[in-house]
């Protein structure tokens, strides 16, 4: 089933990759504003996170999807977008579309070991939510998270879906 795509489906599964990208990269740049709302001025400032904070768990799980980690709903759309290659028979693009994958999780990974390298020493801004703010954040935040971290048991349904 995998391998026998009509256009249909190839137009589905590209549709459910950039979807995914999008969702991770909104709530990704989401999270960074709220951040942003205490005056952090520098990406420096992150230092300031400690690894027990919300923010930085929530950072941690986004930037592991964009890279692809499985078992992440990230991990999932790049696999649909090698098989869709494949199908296709275009092994000229596998190569270098596998390079710059290896050189993106290398980036992604290096920017989640900047952000988990704290020194809890420095005392930095007070990165505590408000109730306002907090609320509005995770209400946002929670079922694009769910979709993220679980999303991998809906991709059976979106191969059936679109069969």
């Amino acid at each position: 089933m995998l391998l026998n795509y009509d256009f249909f489906q190839t137009i589905l599964l590209v549709l459910a990759y950039t979807l995914i990208y999008n969702l991770t990269s909104l709530l990704l740049f989401f999270t960074i504003m709220q951040i942003a709302n205490v005056n952090l001025k520098t990406l420096y400032s992150f230092s300031h996170l400690s690894v027990s904070n919300v923010y930085t768990k929530i950072l941690s799980l986004l930037i592991l999807s964009l890279a692809g980690v499985p078992p992440l709903l990230g991990f999932f759309s790049k696999v649909f977008v090698f098989l869709l290659i494949s199908n296709a028979k275009l092994f000229t693009l596998f190569l270098p579309l596998f390079t710059l994958l290896f050189s993106g999780l290398y980036f992604y990974i290096q920017n989640l070991r900047f952000l988990n390298s704290t020194n809890s020493a420095v005392e930095g801004p007070n990165l505590s939510l408000t109730f306002r703010t907090g609320t509005f954040y995770f209400l946002l935040s929670s079922p694009i998270l769910f979709l993220i971290v679980f999303g991998f048991c809906y991709i059976d349904d979106l191969l059936i879906f679109s069969s």
